[in-house]
């Protein structure tokens, strides 16, 4: 898994608010004082929920709580093993958190992937530990699978 930083720095020159930061300002080229000058409380704790998600543990595997219903689970689990049904419950479409509206590039949605991959394991190794959990970004699906 790439570094954060570095996964921040490969896409800051398609990220058009940051540009035109930059052209605006020019303090500096970090992405972060960008940020930090920037960013509201609100977006702070809004996008926290976004890098950081509840996950809950359901026989045994664990599964996006966001993702999770009773019906839901049990209509997978008819069919497929409790591990077959986290990992179909807990793919997540990168384009979900993209707005409508968003003309992105296959960089920026990679780069958003690769980045929210990144911090769910981070979450994943956080809120089981003794869960073997491996979250990884195909290229359009983050994926969360019970080993």
């Amino acid at each position: 898994m790439k570094d954060i930083y570095d996964l921040v720095q490969e896409n800051e020159e398609n990220l058009n608010d940051f540009l035109d930061w930059q052209i605006e300002f020019k303090p500096t080229d970090d992405f972060r004082s960008f940020a930090e000058n920037t960013a509201k409380a609100q977006d702070v704790f809004k996008y926290a929920a976004i890098l950081y998600p509840k996950l809950i543990l359901v026989e045994n595997v664990v599964v996006l709580s966001d993702h999770y219903t009773k019906e839901n689970w049990n209509d997978w689990r008819k069919k497929l093993s409790p591990k077959e049904a986290a990992n179909i419950i807990n793919h997540t479409h990168i384009e979900d958190y993209l707005p409508n509206d968003y003309q992105g590039t296959q960089k920026i949605e990679d780069g958003l992937g690769n980045l929210l991959a990144f911090f769910w394991q981070l979450s994943a190794n956080h809120q089981f530990p003794d869960k073997n959990i491996e979250v990884e970004y195909d290229g359009d699906v983050i994926n969360i699978f019970n080993q």
